[in-house]
């Protein structure tokens, strides 16, 4: 009598390296198996030569493409397996291939089959053991694991049935509403010539309505089988066994329904993977076609590595997905900030434990710096993970409207301060000199009032002058300052004062706005810089000299023309007053007959030009306002 080993059938086990060939071969426990590399396997010769591996073996097993090329143009009467993850692979969908597991369970099973089936071509005398039906069923399975569609199923399961239940013919139907249309069947009947019967009807019917296995026995001669068997599978299909013999026996409806439960299982997965399709498709669509620019990501080693972006990332932020898909998203659009970089971590930290983040903040774009609503979603809430999405949202444009919008407000408000306090007083004053006027007859009160009324014309103009101030220029030219200095000094009275140009330098500006500026400034060196004496009208002792000089150039060499970082206006007068920090306030004079407008005005035109405007003491102590360029 032979040993259990004798008996045990011969595997030979090829992939591209040994070491996972042998690996695989501890495997199979009921196989004599051995393992070799694709490069080491035997040339192509005969069987009978004894030296050819591939020839001596009952079941070659391959791993990977080089083991499967190594099978290749061998003599050879064994059967082939594929031990794959995919079974729809090429790997495993080779002509060469008889059989495909995706487990080394399933390998175990299928080899025990193969051997078994393939017993008349072994290179042994002894006997052959005829595999058991439920070992045809369980070998067969792995048939049922690749299939991608419901036809497929259908097909695969009336194969397999072909193949456990050889004697019977086999059908599926699938419920169609009121009707069981037949959809595959054995190869001896093609399936139009399978009838259709209504859903109740017929053991096809009752099987479907009532979700029971239904034998059916036939004694007309209509029929050409005895006995069918009719098994539901899942809520919408049938699966049936027909035979001209004596019925079915308890073995014939446990493999049938086992067969049965296994297609069922197939149908599921494949519903499941159609509607995950068919939602990943969709969830495609909406990421590549919202407008805000997207980006999938994948944490690898804490860091948040794209794998997909939309079109709006590419043109928002200038990279292509070739370009990021594979990197960290924060290398491309985080700035260099050091708080931009905290900001991020605590991002990263917080999803990463499952938390969705929203917030506004600035990131790197094509058209540098913008601001964003970031929302940036993990796909697992609640949890560590490592994936998910991130969208930006570009809210740069309503910041700066409703930037526009509190300046807007708080000039509103200088003005309702400015007309309720400064104009309210010399109104009153115009009023009610009118009205003494009107009631003595005395004509000299009206000058009076005629003088509070050009203070209410002034402070109305240079109201106006300042409300138009707000806005950035666009109609600019190189403008001389050395020229527009001296047009500005003529529109001025400056009866006790001498302008003197340092030195010239040209300005990119608006020249009519300019020349109000500076027409400004020396209103405010004139009316400040040399305080009159009230009776006199002499300068007073406070400020030395009969004249007042005021100079402007450009910044840099005051000696020679300017290097273009900006210009200057200095007096040499009595200089800033203590409260030096409040000169470009709207309101703030340190003479009764000024408005306090005139530096408040200069600066607007100065930030509508994007110069920035400094007061600091002159070299003579008087008082100097430098205009810097950025």
């Amino acid at each position: 009598m032979e040993s259990e080993s004798e008996a045990r059938p011969s595997v030979l086990v090829l992939a591209g390296d040994a070491e996972t060939a042998s690996d695989v071969a501890g495997a199979i426990p009921s196989a004599e198996a051995t393992a070799a590399a694709a490069a080491d396997v035997s040339p192509s010769r005969s069987p009978d030569d004894g030296d050819t591996d591939v020839g001596r073996a009952d079941v070659v097993v391959v791993v990977d493409a080089e083991g499967l090329d190594s099978v290749r143009g061998q003599s050879r009467a064994c059967r082939v397996v594929a031990l794959v993850d995919d079974p729809t692979g090429a790997t495993a969908t080779d002509p060469l291939v008889d059989a495909v597991a995706t487990t080394r369970a399933e390998l175990d099973a299928t080899v025990r089959w193969l051997a078994a089936r393939g017993d008349a071509d072994r290179r042994h005398d002894e006997p052959a053991r005829t595999p058991s039906r439920i070992e045809q069923l369980n070998a067969e399975m792995t048939r049922l694991a690749s299939v991608r569609s419901t036809e497929e199923a259908h097909q695969t399961a009336i194969d397999v049935a072909s193949e456990v239940f050889p004697r019977y013919h086999c059908v599926v139907g699938v419920r169609d509403e009121e009707w069981v249309e037949p959809t595959a069947a054995s190869a001896e009947v093609a399936v139009e010539d399978c009838d259709r019967v209504r859903v109740g009807r017929g053991s096809a019917g009752a099987a479907i309505e009532d979700g029971e296995p239904v034998i059916e026995s036939r004694s007309n001669d209509e029929s050409p089988y005895d006995s069918v068997l009719s098994i539901p599978v899942g809520s919408d299909t049938v699966f049936q066994l027909a035979t001209d013999e004596d019925g079915f026996d308890a073995g014939d409806r446990r493999l049938a329904a086992l067969l049965a439960s296994h297609v069922e299982e197939t149908l599921d997965r494949i519903r499941v993977d159609e509607a995950l399709r068919t939602e990943h498709e969709h969830l495609l669509a909406l990421f590549s076609n919202i407008p805000d620019p997207a980006v999938a990501y994948d944490y690898v080693d804490g860091e948040p590595v794209v794998y997909r972006v939309n079109e709006a990332f590419e043109a928002t932020f200038g990279y292509d997905a070739e370009t990021v898909v594979g990197e960290s998203i924060d290398d491309y659009v985080i700035p260099d900030e050091t708080t931009a970089v905290q900001e991020v971590a605590e991002i990263n930290t917080r999803l990463q434990r499952g938390e969705s983040v929203r917030r506004e903040a600035a990131r790197k774009t094509a058209d540098g710096a913008r601001h964003f609503i970031v929302h940036v979603v993990p796909v697992r809430l609640d949890e560590d993970n490592g994936s998910g999405y991130a969208i930006y949202t570009d809210v740069t444009e309503q910041r700066e409207r409703e930037a526009k919008l509190r300046e807007q407000n708080e000039r509103l408000d200088e003005f309702a301060s400015i007309v309720s306090h400064d104009l309210r007083n010399p109104l009153s004053v115009a009023e009610g000199y009118v009205d003494l006027a009107s009631e003595t007859g005395e004509t000299a009160h009206l000058a009076t009032a005629g003088e509070a009324l050009g203070r209410i014309d002034e402070l109305v103009g240079d109201l106006l002058s300042l409300a138009r101030q707000g806005q950035s220029v666009s109609d600019t030219e190189s403008v001389s300052l050395a020229a527009i200095g001296r047009e500005a000094w003529q529109s001025v009275d400056t009866p006790r004062a001498d302008l003197v140009v340092a030195n010239d330098v040209a300005l990119t500006a608006d020249p009519a706005r300019t020349r109000e500026l500076l027409e400004n400034m020396f209103r405010n060196s004139v009316e400040h810089g040399q305080p009159a004496d009230d009776e006199t009208g002499s300068p007073t002792e406070e400020c030395a000299g009969d004249r007042l000089t005021v100079r402007i150039g450009g910044l840099g060499s005051e000696t020679a023309d300017g290097d273009g970082e900006g210009f200057f206006v200095e007096d040499d007068g009595c200089g800033l007053p203590e409260e030096a920090h409040r000169v470009f306030e709207s309101g703030f004079t340190t003479n009764e007959e000024g408005t306090g407008l005139g530096l408040a005005i200069s600066e607007r035109i100065a930030e509508a030009h994007g110069w920035e405007v400094h007061a600091v003491a002159g070299e003579s102590g008087g008082a100097r306002f430098e205009f810097r360029t950025s």
